[in-house]
């Protein structure tokens, strides 16, 4: 390949390309290597988007933008962080866990789970390190915490970002997401969990469409099945950048044309 989503395929991009690469993992790559095996059929269906949808989809910046402007989006931010100053300690702790895939999951549950018995649990597990941590499953739901206003539904995925190390954090399923982008009043945001050594740096509720965010968000249309529009993740470099430094300007221009960018896959 000559470029990959734009960046050229050469030595000066080998480790940004690297990273992209290695954030994908044999979870995501197994799918498609199912479905290039011979006899064996395609799983999924790609989300369906006629006239009507594709018209609320297209309107999802605008409504993203005026849910930043509004009084709902600073009760959503209150609410993420207050869960985040609760459990302060044990994210702290949890950050320490090697495996990325279960450091994630246990800070996602600890912020925005629902079951209050099995986060009591994980508490417990996280204080005291001679227990082993309970087995838990998460759903493969688009966002972790779900909130519902007046004007607004939004969903919100949590996500951590280590500042000391390089990954490229996983975004979304695009299917999923534009079937949620479908729905009348809906609005998608991150809440990013910067977590360094000894702190949590800072956390970022922001839209998917916010400019720097949307800049960086790498689409992975080759790793998915045929009947798959694909799966997004994030550059971690930009990620750090904004935790330190927030921007939250959404490019409505910007926003629409990778709209239908994500459409037409």
């Amino acid at each position: 390949m000559r470029s990959f989503e734009g960046i050229p395929n050469n030595a000066a991009n080998l480790e940004r390309l690297f990273e992209i690469h290695a954030g994908v993992g044999f979870e995501a790559n197994l799918p498609r290597l199912v479905e290039a095996t011979n006899n064996i059929s395609p799983s999924g269906e790609k989300f369906t988007i006629g006239p009507t949808e594709q018209a609320t989809i297209l309107g999802a910046p605008e409504r993203a933008a005026s849910f930043m402007s509004s009084a709902d989006a600073r009760t959503l931010k209150s609410e993420l962080d207050k869960k985040v100053e609760t459990f302060n300690n044990e994210i702290l702790l949890a950050s320490l866990i090697e495996n990325v895939n279960i450091r994630g999951r246990i800070i996602e549950y600890l912020i925005a789970g629902e079951d209050e018995k099995l986060r009591s649990e994980l508490v417990q597990a996280l204080q005291n390190r001679s227990k082993g941590i309970p087995a838990f499953k998460t759903e493969n739901a688009l966002g972790d915490y779900q909130r519902i206003f007046d004007e607004y539904y939004t969903e919100t995925d949590v996500k951590t970002k280590i500042i000391v190390l390089s990954s490229n954090p996983k975004a979304y399923n695009i299917d999923k997401m534009l079937e949620f982008l479908a729905c009348e009043k809906s609005v998608f945001m991150f809440y990013f969990v910067g977590v360094d050594v000894t702190k949590i740096v800072n956390t970022v509720l922001v839209s998917m469409f916010e400019s720097n965010l949307l800049g960086c968000t790498v689409v992975l249309r080759h790793w998915a099945g045929r009947n798959s529009r694909g799966v997004t993740q994030f550059e971690g470099r930009t990620i750090n950048s904004m935790i330190k430094s927030p921007t939250f300007a959404i490019n409505q221009y910007d926003s629409v044309a990778f709209l239908r960018k994500l459409i037409a896959l």
